[in-house]
């Protein structure tokens, strides 16, 4: 079975060792969202470049609030509190976005099958091999 990957904004160190720290001894394995193959990646998913909080598990892609529940709950957190915190980021994102990212997180939200050509473009985001941590 193949890792999952955790598409999140590596523009800053801070966003790079909270995920290199949330990913830590799973299988989870953290892609930065402005990777070419991740833009790739998007464009064939979802037919343009959303800025998102993104969770690829098998042949599912996962975004915004059911990302974060699902991660956390990968961490160990019990369902309704990774629940609970999960339900936060519809509140969140965009203030946290504009104040820490720059931009808002496009409004995309739940889960989706992947696509054939998502499936494609996701071999080179899989030969990423590290996360660049400050």
């Amino acid at each position: 079975m193949q890792d999952s990957l955790l598409v999140y904004d590596a523009s800053r160190s801070v966003f790079r060792r909270a995920a290199a720290r949330l990913t830590a001894g799973t299988t989870l394995r953290p892609i930065p969202w402005e990777a070419p193959p991740v833009q790739t990646f998007l464009t064939a998913q979802f037919g343009g470049r959303p800025f998102a909080f993104l969770l690829v598990e098998g042949d599912r892609v996962h975004a915004g609030e059911e990302a974060v529940v699902r991660v956390l709950r990968s961490r160990g957190l019990p369902p309704g509190l990774a629940e609970a915190v999960g339900g936060l980021y519809p509140t969140l994102a965009s203030p946290v976005g504009r104040l820490l990212h720059g931009r808002v997180p496009a409004d995309i939200e739940g889960s989706f099958a992947l696509t054939e050509e998502a499936r494609e473009a996701l071999a080179p985001v899989r030969d990423l091999n590290r996360i660049p941590v400050e």
